[in-house]
């Protein structure tokens, strides 16, 4: 089997994994929706740019989620006095309670990853780290290249 085909075997059993010990309410949304949600309660004053930047997000992917988000009452809109022009949002009692179980599922993931990884060296730790942040970089180029290509349409 291939590095690739590791790697996808590796999102799907991470999923299921995920599926399995996380909250069960959890389970009807997904991977962005929640961590839209963390952002929100993460960050001071979110709005579509910032949420965009911080999750490596078009606006259109964040706008789409919000109107999603806000229908099921886990966000608020709302604007600061005397700034008209801005929306930001904020997390409702529901998307708090979400937030935090979604906190706590992430809490528990790297601890249990955390006892795994503990059984390398650091060499052999560095090695993959090094190798991960030079294909992140890599995917974050063509994830550059094609939203350059869509606003150029």
């Amino acid at each position: 089997m291939d590095l690739l085909n590791l790697f996808k075997e590796y999102g799907d059993k991470q999923e299921i994994l995920s599926k399995l010990k996380e909250d069960q309410s959890l389970r009807k949304y997904n991977n962005s929706e929640l961590h839209i949600i963390a952002a929100i309660g993460d960050l001071e004053r979110p709005n579509v740019t910032s949420l965009s930047k911080h999750m490596g997000m078009t606006r259109g992917g964040i706008c789409k989620n919000i109107k999603k988000l806000s229908r099921a009452g886990l966000i608020s809109p709302y604007q600061t006095d005397g700034n008209a022009k801005n929306i930001y949002y904020s997390l409702t009692e529901s998307g708090q309670d979400v937030y935090e179980k979604h906190a706590k599922a992430h809490a528990a993931w790297l601890e249990r990853d955390r006892k795994f990884m503990a059984e390398f060296s650091d060499e052999q730790l560095c090695q993959v780290e090094d190798f991960m942040q030079k294909y992140i970089r890599h995917i974050d180029e063509r994830i550059k290249e094609s939203e350059e290509s869509v606003e150029n349409r």
